[in-house]
């Protein structure tokens, strides 16, 4: 913008010194004139006044010879202003167009800079461009790495609580075999109300059956029989206190809870009863139970109360059925299609 102001004012200025110069050259051609007409008369202004008639003439010769001078030295002071003012604007456009050629130096100089900015920074772009691709490299090879640690911690954290787990079920049929092992006690037979076409009765009368006996895709069920988790019972959901049963006449062996730094964990609440014949059943994740080991109890008494103790995903029974201490599905036992209610 300043170029162009520049060069807008070098133009008007040649405009004017034009102008200025046809103006010069008229007045002196005037001058020119003026002198060649002065100088036909070739006549001494002192003679001309001399050779005045009279006095009147006199006074007009001396008149037009101080009016001649006059215009003569008018037009010589006006060509010396104009030349003054020509030398003055000629001065003028060489100075606007020094800092016009000094601007044009300068703009040429800054778009070389520019240029060569423009370049650093396609440079460090390419460069910033193939460090963020190594970064996001470096990244997915972290991610995958992390993934398969996390895998594999959470692999050993599964394999971990189901030894845990394992380890606490175990501790309670321990605890049963302990007690039996140092209680005399004596099973009881059939009473009359003990059902005739089953061994066993459901320990719900009603329910859902949520998990049978057998593989397990759940994390929390230990392994067992080749598999890495292995349902050793059948559970049985229903309402969060409903009374649980006993599934045969037998004795209390067990009623515990399955604790690890001070904490339910396993079968959580829990009962075993022996029964006849080398069978035992056992009832997990009571919310309470109301019979203690050495009890003998009868098919259809209450042992305790639907709940959610220990490893529980929601309130349920965990019925397991074992012979010989072996676990073993409990269903070919119990009457078919169930839960259902007691029958004889």
């Amino acid at each position: 913008q300043q170029i162009a102001q520049l060069e807008r004012q070098i133009a008007a200025l040649e405009i004017h010194i034009a102008q200025t110069q046809l103006d010069l050259r008229r007045k002196r051609d005037q001058l020119a004139n003026f002198l060649r007409t002065a100088y036909k008369g070739n006549t001494d202004p002192l003679a001309q006044l001399l050779g005045a008639s009279n006095f009147q003439s006199f006074l007009n010769r001396a008149v037009a010879i101080e009016h001649m001078s006059f215009l003569g030295h008018a037009v010589m002071q006006e060509i010396k202003l104009a030349e003054l003012d020509l030398q003055r604007e000629d001065q003028l456009v060489t100075q606007a167009k020094r800092q016009a050629d000094a601007q044009r130096a300068d703009l040429i100089a800054q778009r070389a800079a520019l240029v060569q900015q423009q370049a650093r920074e396609q440079d460090l772009e390419a460069k910033l461009k193939d460090s963020i691709t190594r970064v996001k490299h470096e990244l997915t090879v972290i991610n995958t790495q992390s993934t398969d640690l996390a895998q594999r911690i959470a692999a050993m954290e599964i394999a971990r609580q189901d030894q845990l787990i394992a380890e606490a079920e175990q501790a309670a049929w321990q605890q049963a075999q302990f007690w039996m092992q140092n209680n005399l006690f004596t099973l009881p037979n059939a009473n009359a109300n003990h059902s005739t076409k089953y061994q066993l009765i459901w320990p719900l009368q009603q329910g859902t059956i949520t998990q049978v006996f057998g593989p397990s895709t759940l994390p929390f069920e230990p392994p067992g029989f080749g598999y890495p988790h292995f349902h050793t019972g059948v559970d049985i959901a229903y309402n969060q206190g409903t009374p649980i049963l006993a599934a045969d006449d037998g004795v209390v062996v067990a009623a515990s809870a399955s604790m690890l730094n001070g904490q339910l964990v396993g079968y959580g609440n829990y009962v075993i009863v022996a029964h006849r014949n080398n069978f035992f059943t056992l009832y997990g994740h009571l919310l309470g139970f109301q019979v203690k080991a050495g009890d003998a109890v009868h098919q259809g008494q209450v042992l305790g109360y639907e709940g959610s103790t220990g490893n529980s995903t929601g309130p349920h029974v965990h019925f397991e059925y074992r012979y010989g201490g072996q676990p073993t599905n409990p269903l070919p036992y119990l009457p078919p299609n169930g839960p259902n209610t007691f029958s004889q």
